[in-house]
This record gives C-alpha cells, sequence and structure tokens, in this order.
C-alpha cells in the first residue's frame, strides 16, 4: 500500500487553474520532488496534501485513509516551510522540543528524542542558541529537526533550501537525502532547482501549468524526457528539427540522411519531431573524418565559450549538418561541451565538427505548428 496518495486534484483561485487532475501516489520511504517554474502548481498542491488549501475536486489518503478533510494537525505530516518558521522566542532545542510538548510526551522521552535530532543534524553546539543568533544553514537544520520530532507519516518540504547560499544549499541538500534515508521518511520536497531535485530524489514529478508533465527517476527524466517541456525545463538541450523516416525501422531523416534515433518509433511516418540531444553528448572529430563518418555529423564556427568547471561549453554559430542539402539553414545555435583542459583546441573562431554517437538522442513530437514548419525551414536551435 501507498503511504501517500492523491487523487484527481484540482484547485483554482479565481480564474486561474492551479492544479488540474492531479494523481499520483508515493510509496513509503520513497522522496519524491515536486519540480517545475514557478505559478505551475506544485507548492498550491503541497498545501493541499498538507491541509493549508482545501481542493475544489480529488482526495488526499495516508496509509490508506482519507483525511482530505481533516486540519493539518490532524494528519500525521510534518512540513518544514520556505522561511523556517522558527519561534524566536525559543532555543534550538526548545523549537525541536515544541511538538512533542504539544502531544504531552513525558519529560524524559522528549529529551532523549531532542537529543538524538540534535545530534542527527549537528546542532549540539547550538542547542541552547535563539533563532537570531544562528545561521541560515542552522535554522534549516532547527526547522527539519523539529518537522520530524514527532515522527510523522509524511514529511513536506516547501522550498527548504532557498533562502540559503550555493555552498550550504548544497551541504543541506546532501544532508536531508542522508537524514530521510537513514529515518526512512516518506517525503515530498518541492523546488524550483533542477539540481536539487535530481541529486537526490527517487522520483520528480515535473510540473507545468498546474499538470503533471512527466514522473520518473532522476537518470530517466535527464535521459529520456518525453515532453518538450522537460526537455527544455531540465538542463542544457539541443533541439534539432527532424522528419520521421520510418517508424518500423526507428529512423529520421535530416539534410537528405537517414539515421536511427530512440524515440522514433513512438511516431507516424513523416511527422515533424525533434531530435534531441545534450551538450555533453555531442563528439567533437576531425574535420577531415567528417565526411566519412557514419553517425550524423554538424558543424559550425566557435562563437561563445563559457567555462563551467571540469567542462567548458562551446557554443557554435553557423552551424549546418555535415552534408547540408541544397537550401537547408544554418542552425541558430548550438551546445558542446568539452573537457575545459582540452578546450584550447577550440577558441572563438575556430571550426569544428561533431558527431551525434548513437543511443545518445532522442526523438519527440514537434510542439507546434511553427515548429513543424521548422523541419523545412531550419534545421534546429539549442535551448540552455
Amino acid at each position: 500500500m501507498a503511504r501517500l496518495e492523491l487523487h484527481g486534484i484540482s484547485k483554482r483561485f479565481g480564474d486561474q487553474v492551479a492544479v488540474a487532475g492531479f494523481d499520483l501516489s508515493v510509496e513509503d520511504g520513497e522522496l519524491v520532488t515536486f519540480l517545475g517554474p514557478s505559478g505551475c502548481g506544485k507548492t498550491t498542491t503541497l498545501r493541499i496534501t498538507a491541509g493549508f488549501e482545501t481542493p475544489d475536486t480529488g482526495s488526499v489518503v495516508v496509509d490508506g485513509s482519507e483525511v482530505t478533510g481533516l486540519p493539518p494537525n490532524r494528519r500525521g505530516m510534518g512540513m518544514v516551510f520556505q522561511g523556517y518558521a522558527l519561534f524566536p522566542n525559543m532555543t534550538a532545542r526548545d523549537n525541536v522540543e515544541f511538538g512533542l510538548a504539544v502531544r504531552r510526551r513525558p519529560p524524559a522521552e522528549r529529551r532523549r528524542r531532542v537529543d538524538e535530532l540534535l545530534g542527527l543534524f549537528h546542532l549540539e553546539h547550538v542547542a541552547g542558541h535563539y533563532p537570531h543568533q544562528m545561521s541560515g544553514g542552522q535554522q534549516q537544520r532547527v526547522a527539519l529537526a523539529r518537522a520530524i520530532a514527532v515522527e510523522p507519516s509524511v514529511l513536506l518540504l516547501d522550498e527548504p533550501l532557498s533562502a540559503v547560499d550555493a555552498k550550504v544549499r548544497e551541504e543541506l541538500r546532501t544532508e536531508i537525502r542522508r537524514m530521510q534515508g537513514q529515518l526512512g521518511i516518506t517525503t515530498i520536497l518541492v523546488t524550483h532547482d533542477q539540481a536539487e531535485a535530481l541529486s537526490i530524489s527517487d522520483r520528480v514529478v515535473v510540473m507545468n501549468s498546474g499538470v503533471i508533465e512527466e514522473v520518473g527517476t532522476p537518470a530517466r527524466i535527464y535521459a529520456e524526457p518525453r515532453s518538450a517541456f522537460t526537455a527544455g525545463f531540465i538542463g542544457a538541450m539541443n533541439e534539432l528539427p527532424v522528419r520521421v523516416a520510418s517508424r518500423r525501422e526507428g529512423l529520421v531523416e535530416r539534410a537528405g540522411r537517414r539515421f536511427a534515433a530512440p524515440g522514433a518509433t513512438e511516431l507516424p511516418d513523416g511527422a515533424a519531431a525533434l531530435l534531441l540531444v545534450r551538450p555533453e553528448s555531442l563528439e567533437p572529430i576531425e574535420a577531415a573524418a567528417a565526411a566519412s563518418e557514419e553517425r550524423p555529423v554538424l558543424r559550425g564556427r566557435v562563437d561563445v565559450q563559457t567555462f563551467l568547471g571540469a567542462t567548458m561549453r562551446l557554443f557554435l554559430g553557423g552551424v549546418v549538418w555535415g552534408a547540408a542539402a541544397e537550401g537547408d539553414h544554418e542552425i541558430e545555435q548550438l551546445a558542446v561541451d568539452v573537457p575545459s583542459s582540452a578546450a584550447g583546441r577550440w577558441p572563438v573562431g575556430t571550426e569544428l565538427s561533431v558527431a551525434i554517437p548513437v543511443g545518445s538522442s532522442r526523438v519527440i513530437a514537434a510542439r507546434t505548428a511553427a515548429e513543424a514548419a521548422a523541419v523545412t525551414r531550419r534545421p534546429g536551435s539549442a535551448r540552455t
């Protein structure tokens, strides 16, 4: 039995649809992230789950019992808010102990539990400090400890790391995953941060305009997006218009050349489509080898180099397919990732040819009529 079930959740605020037809089951001990841009409905869905909002339609089920009509304090959930929401007149220890005291747990049990959580979150040295005496990271750890002190059935995290700096955010997301795995708490995390969602989730729910775009493991969502929105929202993605040449054989066509691409078997023959390729998947090759290369090849001029640490992202302009057909226009932009140590081989202004390795791309249907027309108007563009 799933620990948490959301059935047909919908919510409107006036004329605005915040959530529409949201269905999801979360297994015991699973960490699921709601990921999407601002206004996509992820926080509204979380607040409905917690009981702070009432859905127009649908139900919330915890451990097989419907809790849709119950107030937040009777749902057996713990919640960590974006702004910590610590009691300013209480020390770290008192904040963590608060929920236990409200539930009239015996003093000895409260002390044991609080000591255990202060140790779990490395807060022993600030146990007697008030919120204003603690850093943002320490306050967030206290908020997490307070939320799980009462051993909730489900832990809800609403953008918990948005108020801390990048270094602390990275440390805390690792700590959240460690804590969640160690305690086995079923957890829902809301974030707009792709790295946060991909790094610590068991599954990611990608949301857009109040609906679920797709659900999957971080690896599957990143490597095999099923929608153009997901492909463009998560990470950098090159989008190259193609046409399905043979559904049966899984072939697409561009610039007079056919080649295999995963996903082509899911679209009808002749359909306008987008070939999705991550910048890190493109493989630089020698210009002299491009003519004999069996894999699809693109070539262009390095316009910009962007340092990303271990990698350098090269943005190519004037890009065409290796054997561009007459009348094919240039691609607006192509992003290619190369090791920073090797980036000196391709300074700005130099020509670069890249191959698309077999299995490294995916084909999805073109989103709009304009994109379908782009198959005959231009070979592609890059979304980063």
